[in-house]
């Protein structure tokens, strides 16, 4: 039975999810969540597409059993969602999507490991540039006149570094407010989304010698 037509919605387990009322997951589950390697992976690749264990291990080539236990830890932790199930050989296949993570405050971030902010940093980053590869190999990264790339080297005191973390976090705030715009505008156009990738980085390099 083929995935597009096997699939049912996991509705019976909607109202077992809602019980557990995980909401939009706070940072300890994320810390929680990126602690081990392969869930970093499996959340990789479930915020980029709908997955069972499975095909999880066969993408990463880890044992099946291990990335089932690591789904289910990520999926306990409220950080990945069941969105479908599908007969497989008289068993039931399970499938997943990242949900929404949460930002993470200053003084959230204060809080972590160096190990746990370092985990954090690449899984970030490797989604960041996976999403600018796949988009220049298919074209649509130069597609549009009004896309935006910059790279500027600086040297700054850290007060202006302060000054500048704080107005690229105001940056994202104006991006989810003209998101949220743009939903209500094209329920009123019907036009259809642009699917695109908003990065803002700012970070300090090694001294030069």
């Amino acid at each position: 039975m083929s995935k597009q037509t096997g699939r049912k919605p996991a509705s019976a387990n909607k109202q077992e999810r809602a019980k557990k009322d995980f909401g939009r997951p706070a940072h300890e589950q994320l810390v929680k969540g990126l602690s081990h390697p392969v869930r970093v992976e499996c959340l990789t690749v479930l915020a980029e597409r709908v997955a069972s264990p499975r095909e999880l291990a066969e993408a990463l080539e880890e044992d099946l059993s291990n990335v089932s236990y690591h789904v289910r830890v990520l999926d306990e932790l409220g950080l990945i969602e069941l969105v479908s199930e599908e007969p497989v050989r008289g068993a039931v296949a399970h499938f997943y999507k990242a949900v929404e993570r949460p930002l993470l405050s200053r003084d959230d971030w204060e809080k972590l490991s160096p190990e746990v902010r370092k985990a954090i940093s690449i899984y970030g980053w490797e989604a960041l540039i996976k999403d600018a590869s796949t988009a220049i190999e298919t074209g649509t990264f130069d597609s549009r006149p009004d896309r935006h790339l910059t790279r500027t080297s600086l040297l700054l005191d850290a007060e202006g570094f302060a000054r500048l973390s704080k107005r690229m976090d105001e940056l994202l705030e104006m991006i989810f407010e003209e998101q949220a715009a743009s939903a209500e505008r094209r329920k009123e156009t019907g036009e259809e989304p642009i699917h695109a990738v908003a990065g803002t980085i700012l970070f300090s390099m090694p001294t030069r010698k």
